[in-house]
């Protein structure tokens, strides 16, 4: 008996492209699933958003914690469909949060969606998916740039890396829109399931 897909399987396989949840799920899983070493945050909120100023969301947002690493900030912005990539090519303001606060921009795309030549110059591609079952794909043929999770057959491809830009350091209010990013994660996050004792009964 075949064992069950599991929910990032199902979706790349029943939807056909995944979503952005999904896609997220492999670059953390795949680029920054070393937590002692990234801060990995989704959907985070950049500024307070209080008295009427609308506040700009990132898709998602890696902080290295290494100095030997310059501390280095990369941003990620999802897009599953070529129709929502187009539309962002047509807001460049969109992507303004984005390029101050992160030292490398990189949209994130299921494979093939894109073209490396559509890219704006300040940016990279990250392709994102499943490893194929029956090895139709084989890790030893995957090129360098390739970053995979055995575990759950994800990986992820640096098609076009993203240019280095020095910025300025973060500001207090993003700094606290990170701190509120971890406390929903905190929030959200389902507490473990309380450990059983089995006891052993007697007549």
């Amino acid at each position: 008996m075949a064992a069950p897909a599991t929910a990032t399987e199902s979706i790349f396989e029943t939807a056909g492209l995944p979503n952005a949840s999904v896609l997220l799920d492999v670059i953390e899983a795949c680029l920054h699933a070393r937590a002692s070493e990234w801060i990995f945050l989704r959907e985070l909120r950049v500024g307070t958003g209080f008295q009427g100023s609308a506040a700009q969301r990132l898709d998602g947002f890696a902080l290295n914690c290494r100095a030997h690493n310059s501390m280095k900030r990369i941003c990620y912005e999802v897009k599953t469909s070529r129709a929502d990539f187009l539309s962002e090519l047509k807001q460049p303001l969109k992507r303004r949060i984005g390029l101050r606060y992160s030292n490398e921009f990189y949209f994130v795309t299921p494979p093939r969606l894109l073209h490396s030549s559509e890219l704006p110059i300040e940016c990279g591609l990250v392709e994102a998916g499943l490893l194929e079952a029956g090895g139709e794909i084989v890790l030893s043929r995957l090129e360098p740039v390739t970053h995979f999770d055995p575990a759950h057959r994800l990986y992820c491809k640096v098609a076009v890396p993203a240019p280095w830009r020095e910025t300025p350091g973060p500001t207090w209010q993003f700094v606290v829109g990170m701190l509120r990013n971890q406390q929903r994660q905190w929030q959200e996050r389902q507490p473990k399931p309380a450990q059983q004792q089995k006891f052993a009964f007697t007549e």
